[in-house]
């Protein structure tokens, strides 16, 4: 499948990957190839410059033993050769299927000649004809250097009969060896780099294959395959997690989209009962009877506006962020519950006893406020006339406790299992059913919950846990 210009203007795994590592690896081959370039070059130096020296040690012993003609009519003129004193160890090459050319020092054309101190020439063996006598030549005594054109490396000492000695060899051949080590590191390079680029291309296609997959699946699910997954079996164990992770967020966004799907339906059902209602009080209402039907039209309506006020709080609480959850008092909290459900206990004659709380929470105020109106408001629809709500609160290690207790007729077996269930409401007449659900919901997105317990002697109590604050 090709690619879109657009899409080589986006950010790409592969590509950033295939830029950064081909950059580190041609680097990385430059500098290992220049180093052993240089490393060779300097090797066969030292090496050269240990032959010359070994040469015009022998040279000198020659010259001792034979003063007269020291390199003696009995030597090979075609490079005699001298067993150096001292073997040269040189390391096995440690990539011989390389075959990066090289050259032996011992292997280059040699030359030596013998000069008395006064300028004649005692004998020569190959001496290039502008390498004559040089007076100068006695500083360097003792050294290696090379001639000021670079042709020559040559050597020389003081012998012992009034002489001066000179060994040299031509650095063309060390020369010629070093352009061909240049050479073939150049031509290796350019083979080599683009066949390990090719090769990290592949291998890195080859791992992104679960995020192929990955994609693959999210474009079946946009589709409307909500039921697919990740087979995480046959991924590497390095996607394994990711898959499991993004299984695991599918399955949560499954509940959460069937969940959603359920609650529409259930609102949609709440809010057409008063609706109908409203309109067939109006179709039906005579005029002896309209200010009844004004009154069961405004009843309907604030059920209306109840239901609208429980979503609103539910889509706060879907949005909530726990981590922008910050502390709060909870007595003003409780104060301005109370305020709220205030009137309809004074209707009933309901008493609500407050605790002195003084402990602190972390948690959406508002939200909070909420769940307590809704307890608060449940207990006083269940309470007998006259009778009491008490609000206990309790702190300590595990975090704190607020319960609310009524003293009605308690949460029958029946409704029991259903408690917390949406638009599931246990009051004879009236009610939404979600203040239960919603109230544990807001809990939950404060890492607390809400509990039921029978109140001894009859009644409910529901408790709110917090956990402590971090």
């Amino acid at each position: 499948m090709g690619h879109s210009p657009a899409s080589w203007k986006t950010p790409s795994l592969r590509r950033r990957f295939a830029l950064w590592f081909g950059l580190l690896f041609v680097l990385g081959a430059v500098v290992i190839r220049l180093s052993y370039l240089q490393t060779t070059v300097a090797t066969l130096s030292r090496d050269l410059d240990e032959l010359l020296w070994s040469r015009l040690s022998g040279l000198r012993g020659l010259e001792r033993l034979e003063p007269s003609n020291p390199l003696g009519d009995e030597l090979p003129r075609d490079g005699w050769l001298l067993p150096p004193p001292v073997a040269i160890d040189r390391a096995a090459d440690p990539w011989p299927w390389i075959g990066l050319p090289t050259v032996d020092p011992g292997e280059l054309p040699w030359f030596a000649a013998v000069w008395h101190i006064d300028g004649r020439l005692v004998d020569e063996v190959k001496l290039p004809a502008h390498l004559a006598w040089d007076a100068g030549r006695s500083r360097r005594y003792g050294t290696i250097w090379t001639t000021e054109d670079g042709r020559y490396r040559l050597a020389a000492t003081e012998g012992t009969h009034d002489t001066v000695l000179l060994i040299g060899a031509e650095l063309k051949g060390l020369t010629d060896a070093t352009r061909r080590i240049v050479w073939c590191e150049a031509v290796t390079f350019f083979v080599w780099v683009p066949l390990v680029l090719a090769v990290a291309w592949v291998l890195m296609s080859r791992v992104l294959v679960p995020l192929a997959a990955v994609t693959a699946i999210a474009r079946r699910i946009r589709m409307g395959h909500f039921d697919e997954r990740i087979d995480a079996t046959r991924t590497d164990s390095e996607f394994r997690e990711m898959a499991a992770t993004i299984n695991d967020m599918l399955d949560r966004l499954e509940s959460i989209r069937v969940s959603q799907s359920r609650f529409n339906s259930d609102v949609a059902h709440q809010l057409m009962n008063p609706v109908h209602g409203i309109l067939l009080e109006i179709e039906v209402a005579a005029e002896p009877d309209r200010a009844v039907a004004l009154e069961r039209v405004g009843d309907l309506a604030r059920r209306i506006e109840q239901i609208c006020e429980v979503l609103l709080a539910y889509s706060r609480t879907a949005a909530l962020d726990p981590a922008r959850l910050r502390p709060v008092d909870l007595d003003p909290i409780v104060d301005a519950a109370m305020e709220r459900v205030e009137r309809r206990a004074a209707d009933l004659g309901i008493t609500i006893e407050p605790p002195p709380i003084t402990a602190v929470v972390k948690g959406d105020a508002a939200l909070l406020e909420e769940v307590l109106v809704n307890l608060l408001a449940n207990a006083i629809d269940h309470s007998p006339a006259r009778g009491v709500v008490s609000i206990v609160a309790a702190a300590g290690p595990s975090g704190c406790c607020v319960s609310v207790i009524d003293h009605g007729p308690g949460v029958t077996e029946a409704d029991l299992p259903r408690l917390f269930e949406r638009f599931h409401s246990g009051k004879p007449v009236g009610g939404h059913g979600v203040g239960l659900a919603l109230s544990r919901l807001i809990m939950r997105s404060h890492g607390g919950d809400i509990d039921y317990a029978p109140t001894p002697g009859g009644g409910a109590t529901f408790t709110l846990r917090f956990p402590p604050p971090a």
